[in-house]
């Protein structure tokens, strides 16, 4: 199924001025980029990411209340249906030139077992884009609601770097098959597919999933997920997660830094609400932040 993107965000461009003014600062966000000897994050001051920063993810949100659900989103947000179970929306707070939510219809919490192939799925239908998962306590700011995003691939310095970092065979990559690699660059830990074959991408994306719910011995994988197709091509990469927060958000003063990772931040975006976090955070403080939040994965 092909989705007409450009379509829905004209006609909410149209329909919302705030969806029409925050995109359009999007274009004009200021960024830098923070390089480390093979990758690199890029920094954004993205004041209107207050919100997901600073979220209570602990609180129990009910249908009658959840800004997910019909009846409660945001103002003037209309999307299209993807299939029987799945709608797609604009985001209304956008880290990226291109952001979606891809809502479950029904109030489930965050789960991606059983998703996996719909969510290859998704972006099979979404060409371009790379379509992600945060799991309830690994950045996900409504843990209460089933939801996926998609955004431009093309954004993430994780994809923007695939060949260089999927080819690589320093002494921190494991080899698990011809098609699975694990990684680790100083900062996170990661397991990338790449594969020709929906079926064998699908598979792959399961038994990794699963293995880290067995490990981590949590209700639901703690993970961030992000997947794209292009000409035919299935590339997958996986952060698995330890916790939600470093500690630097917990502390006061200085060195306090509100950053809530997500799949984005995993990925090589760091969307900064504070403008104090956009201007001091340099390589030992991510360092720091990524160290804390990433899962040590040696084998799987």
């Amino acid at each position: 199924m092909e989705i007409n993107i450009d379509e829905l965000f004209e006609k909410q461009f149209e329909r919302s001025i705030h969806f029409k003014n925050v995109f359009k600062n999007i274009d004009n966000v200021k960024t830098r980029k923070i390089e480390f000897d093979n990758f690199y994050y890029v920094l954004q001051f993205n004041p209107c990411r207050i919100g997901s920063a600073t979220a209570d993810t602990t609180k129990k949100v009910s249908s009658k209340e959840c800004f997910l659900c019909e009846g409660h989103r945001f103002e003037n947000q209309i999307g299209v249906e993807y299939n029987s179970n799945y709608d797609i929306f604009v985001n209304p707070f956008p880290i990226f030139k291109k952001h979606l939510t891809i809502v479950d219809k029904h109030h489930v919490e965050q789960e991606i077992l059983g998703q996996e192939d719909i969510m290859i799925e998704m972006a099979e239908s979404l060409q371009g884009f790379t379509v992600f998962y945060n799991s309830r306590h690994s950045g996900a700011s409504a843990p209460f609601h089933r939801h996926f995003q998609a955004c431009s691939s093309y954004e993430l310095p994780v994809f923007a770097q695939w060949n260089t970092l999927f080819f690589d065979e320093g002494k921190n990559v494991k080899k698990l098959s011809e098609q699975c690699v694990l990684k680790y660059d100083g900062t996170r830990y990661f397991f990338m597919i790449q594969t020709s074959d929906n079926l064998s991408a699908g598979e792959n994306l399961k038994n990794i999933l699963l293995r880290l719910k067995e490990v981590c011995q949590t209700v639901s994988p703690e993970a961030n997920v992000g997947v794209t197709v292009e000409k035919g091509v299935y590339k997958i990469v996986i952060f698995p997660r330890s916790k939600h927060r470093p500690e630097e958000y917990f502390t006061q003063g200085e060195e306090h830094l509100t950053i809530s990772p997500g799949f984005a931040d995993m990925a090589g975006i760091i969307p900064c609400a504070v403008q104090e976090d956009y201007l001091k955070l340099n390589k030992d403080m991510i360092i720091s932040v990524f160290n804390q939040v990433t899962l040590e994965v040696k084998t799987i």
